[in-house]
């Protein structure tokens, strides 16, 4: 027998904005679009994580800084495409210092903001850098943006990857409600490409919470061109801008005329729910036992759910078959997604051990995952033998 708690859910019932375009013509049946100015913003967290193409190399550059102690890497750093992108660098990693040759003149030594520094801590093989602003080259102009800079290098092959540390963002007013939209660049190739990287959207109170987009809560998501939102539909396109003779990225939401059917859920305390996989990504905060979604067939959905600073979510990968959603205007479809939630476990036998198999299990049978689990007090088993406790104990995280 397994002793676990039970997990129950219960959750009580500025930018640049131009709405309208004004010069459109006073017809009823027109479409209505809101343009969204995006502007430039940095934070202290990683909104989203690159992966770095390094190629190393063994003769040194032209210029390099005084040599240091202990191993030295040196190699370039290649983003996207354009060889313009790409980066020198030498690493002085007993040294903790990272050169890089921001104006990719094969100097290193006459950059004067391309000298970082990194604790000395061990192991020694793997450091990070902060606070690095580059710029990219791209058909639409210069690109900045601000990033963390992690290296490794394990004795076979060194890598890097990238924290990026920025994004655009602006305010969005859709169906009488304020949002903080945003794009945030899936690689360098994204920064220009008008269907890839992220789309941040959520409610304008939460936009200064951290978000990241792999942090399962919905807020950034990969960019939708169809978006149901607000109970309205919404074509979505990045536009480009020229505001003081700079290029800068702008979004346009234009609202489309779309059939409705309805929803039925009958799980409980959604912070979120994502249909993803049909005519509209669709979005629904808080929403009501019934609500109106367009027809359509979509895939499992996305779910986050909260309580008072409790926080779990599920994605359409912990669902337990791939069943599509079906929605028309005829009869009402039912979802059973949601709380309460339950811990279960299952137990099997594998020789002389006993395996136990954890599941925090929500409305539907889908798999949940806590976002901030308290590893302050893990879940404690006990096995009986009749009415005669074996043995009890503590799980480790792992």
């Amino acid at each position: 027998m397994v002793a676990l708690p039970v997990l129950l859910l219960a959750m009580p019932g500025p930018g640049n904005i131009l709405r309208a375009d004004n010069s459109a013509p006073a017809d009823a049946t027109a479409p209505v679009t809101a343009t969204v100015r995006l502007d430039y913003q940095e934070t202290d967290y990683h909104a989203i994580n690159w992966s770095a193409s390094l190629t190393a190399r063994t003769a040194p550059f032209p210029k390099e800084p005084a040599p240091a102690s202990g191993k030295i890497v040196r190699g370039v750093l290649n983003f996207g495409d354009e060889a313009s992108n790409s980066i020198p660098f030498v690493w002085q990693r007993d040294a903790g210092k990272l050169f890089l040759d921001l104006n990719r003149n094969q100097d290193l030594t006459d950059d004067a903001a391309g000298t970082f520094s990194a604790p000395l801590r061990r192991p020694l093989s793997y450091q990070t850098f902060t606070n690095i602003h580059l710029r990219f080259d791209t058909p639409a102009g210069s690109y900045p943006v601000l990033a963390d800079l992690r290296f490794w290098d394990y004795g076979t092959r060194p890598g890097c990857s990238l924290g990026l540390r920025s994004f655009w963002q602006g305010r969005a007013t859709l169906a009488g409600q304020d949002w903080q939209a945003g794009v945030i660049p899936n690689g360098l190739s994204a920064t220009t490409a008008a269907d890839q990287g992220y789309l941040l959207l959520r409610p304008w109170d939460r936009r200064n919470r951290a978000f990241n987009t792999a942090d399962g809560s919905l807020e950034a998501f990969a960019f939708a061109k169809k978006l149901f939102v607000g109970g309205r539909d919404y074509q979505v396109k990045r536009i480009l801008e020229t505001r003081n003779g700079e290029n800068r990225p702008a979004l346009e939401f234009t609202e489309q005329p779309v059939a409705l059917g309805e929803l039925r859920i009958t799980g409980q305390y959604l912070q979120r729910l994502m249909l993803p996989g049909g005519p509209y990504l669709v979005i629904l905060d808080r929403p009501a036992n019934m609500t109106k979604v367009p027809i359509g067939s979509y895939s499992q959905p996305n779910i986050v759910l909260a309580q008072g600073g409790a926080t779990a979510f599920c994605n359409s990968g912990q669902w337990p078959s791939g069943k599509r959603i079906f929605v028309d205007d005829k009869t009402p479809t039912i979802l059973a997604v949601g709380g309460p939630l339950t811990n279960s476990v299952t137990a099997s036998r594998h020789g002389r051990d006993l395996r136990l198999d954890y599941r925090l299990l929500g409305a539907g049978e889908a798999t949940y995952q806590l976002a901030d689990a308290n590893r302050s007090q893990p879940p404690e088993f006990a096995i009986y033998q009749a009415d005669k406790k074996i043995v009890s104990g503590k799980f480790e995280f792992g």
